[in-house]
């Protein structure tokens, strides 16, 4: 009976370290962010009589598929696979408790939605689906360069099985008294007009602005390679000027300013950097890009942005602040250290059967050890609690499975 409180004991401990690392730590880690309050009550006075609207913008969950790591093992890139998207699922499940009166995808939601057969691009709409559950109040139709590509290398087939699947990459939409504008600016880079057109025609046939607008562009306008990007940044400085097969750090020097002159933002947001950066524009902008969300994409801490705004008579009244998500693979250091224990624990109790001190494994997997160690010499008997310990680790590992997969993370 002893030997089965030992298996209870680490079934217990199992279960406690799951809920604690995929329910508590991203409930405790997302309930810090908090909407900033811009009125006493949740309405402002005055003629508009708004409400205030709480936004939040995720840039690039970029879901890792067979494209990101070329040659890794198929059973390892299930398993980053797995890791990635549960990070992802269990963050955004405490990120809509904030009850956001839009989320807006800030592109790149795919990682290589844009050389993907028409089959698997379906397979890995269905993953996004799975994690981010559509909403009539989600906007997920702005492209990303690994979305659809980048300039003269996008494919127009490519870019509408996007827009069928995801919505219009161009977009004018009004949210809480505020002029949203979407500009599919991965297109809008190319010099073939083919490619450009439509947000080119998007940008050059908005009205006269009569409303506060923000601008949302996955690549950020372009800015001056020694600018400061604030201190959520991890990397040393934004590059602007990079550049490479199918992605540019930034938007020309031409297009940023004509988007600025044209549409005249009064605050725009951006992704596909990774990092964070908070500057203002020569023309007074301010442009915020976005942390990834995602644990896979080369920073140690992601993070989604909040956006709370009221349209006043004075104009657009805003505050925005940045919300971290769980620190990745802080769980998968406790798993493994859990696992190394567990396993130290089996074979302890093993040791201990061997030297007498038990009668029965931990595991209902095999009859009393004493009256088979009179039957069998020193060399069988070392075999025997070899194997009894490998059915332990294999039988509490698979129950350990069916627990995570069944009762806590379906």
């Amino acid at each position: 009976m002893k030997d089965y409180r030992v298996l209870g004991y680490l079934l217990i401990s199992w279960i406690l370290v799951f809920l604690i690392n995929e329910k508590y730590v991203p409930y405790r880690t997302i309930r810090k962010c908090k909407w900033p309050k811009l009125t006493q009550s949740n309405k402002v006075t005055g003629s508009d009589n708004l409400y205030q609207t709480n936004i939040l913008l995720i840039a690039d969950p970029q879901l890792i598929d067979n494209h990101t790591y070329p040659g890794r093992n198929p059973y390892l890139l299930s398993l980053s696979q797995h890791t990635v998207d549960q990070h992802l699922k269990r963050n955004y499940a405490q990120l809509i408790k904030l009850r956001p009166n839009s989320t807006i995808f800030l592109g790149d939601l795919l990682d290589n939605g844009r050389a993907s057969s028409d089959e698997y691009f379906q397979n890995e709409v269905s993953r996004f689906r799975s994690i981010y559950p559509e909403n009539p109040k989600m906007f997920t139709n702005l492209p990303g360069n690994h979305d659809i590509g980048f300039g003269d290398l996008i494919r127009p087939e490519i870019r509408d099985r996007f827009s069928e699947t995801f919505g219009n990459p161009n977009l004018q939409t009004s949210i809480g008294g505020v002029e949203f504008l979407f500009v599919d600016t991965t297109s809008l880079s190319s010099t073939k007009e083919q490619i450009n057109q439509a947000a080119a025609g998007f940008v050059h046939g908005l009205p006269q602005k009569n409303m506060p607008r923000i601008l949302l562009s996955h690549v950020p306008l372009y800015r001056d390679p020694n600018v400061k990007c604030g201190p959520f940044r991890e990397k040393p400085k934004f590059e602007s000027l990079g550049r490479g097969y199918q992605y540019q750090n930034s938007l020309t020097k031409e297009i940023s300013n004509s988007l600025l002159d044209k549409i005249e933002p009064d605050l725009i947001f951006s992704g596909d950097d990774h990092d964070y950066c908070d500057i203002v524009h020569p023309q007074g902008t301010r442009e915020i890009t976005v942390k990834s969300v995602s644990m896979a994409m080369g920073i140690y801490y992601p993070a989604v942005q909040l956006l709370s705004f009221v349209k006043s008579p004075e104009g657009l009244k805003y505050q925005t602040k940045i919300c971290y998500v769980q620190t990745p693979y802080v769980n998968v250091v406790v798993y493994i250290v859990l696992a190394v224990v567990s396993i130290v624990v089996i074979l302890q109790s093993n040791l201990r059967l061997k030297a007498g001190n038990s009668s029965w494994t931990i595991l209902p997997l095999s009859r009393s050890k004493r009256e088979e160690k009179s039957k069998m010499g020193t060399g069988g008997w070392r075999k025997q609690m070899c194997l009894d310990v490998v059915k332990e680790m294999c039988g509490l590992g698979l129950v350990v499975i069916l627990v995570y997969k069944y009762l806590i993370i379906m």
